[in-house]
């Protein structure tokens, strides 16, 4: 199954991902979202080639696009955009469309790979851990 990593993304710009690699497919296959990636439903033979063209081909259209990257290994196309931390800006959770290594502060937003500078961070808002 191939499958596009887009956790980076924002999810409009998912759903536009999506779009334009079911679009370049040509009725081969569909990309369908599911999590925080995409998966792509394939009708008949597809190469992770071929998918992996039509992503690089919906970067290159963006404005930004010398800031994006996109790696292939084996059936898994890895978007990278150049603000990792967009899926989370503007929603109130505990972070956990971040990724792995990053922590953040439910009530301000503030970002960390420290554990030890999350804690002191949480405490400044009058609560014990």
């Amino acid at each position: 199954m191939i499958e596009i990593d887009c956790t980076e993304m924002d999810l409009d710009d998912q759903l536009g991902l999506a779009s334009a690699v079911s679009d370049a497919l040509g009725g081969r296959g569909v990309a369908l979202v599911k999590d925080a990636k995409l998966v792509i439903d394939a009708v008949s033979a597809l190469a992770a080639g071929d998918v992996a063209a039509a992503v690089r081909a919906y970067v290159a259209k963006r404005a930004d696009a010398s800031h994006y990257s996109v790696e292939t290994e084996g059936d898994v196309i890895k978007v990278h955009t150049p603000d990792p931390l967009a899926r989370s800006r503007g929603r109130r959770d505990t972070g956990e469309l971040l990724p792995p290594n990053l922590m953040k502060c439910p009530f301000c937003g503030f970002v960390t790979p420290y554990k030890e500078l999350y804690d002191i961070h949480f405490r400044s808002h009058g609560f014990m851990m």
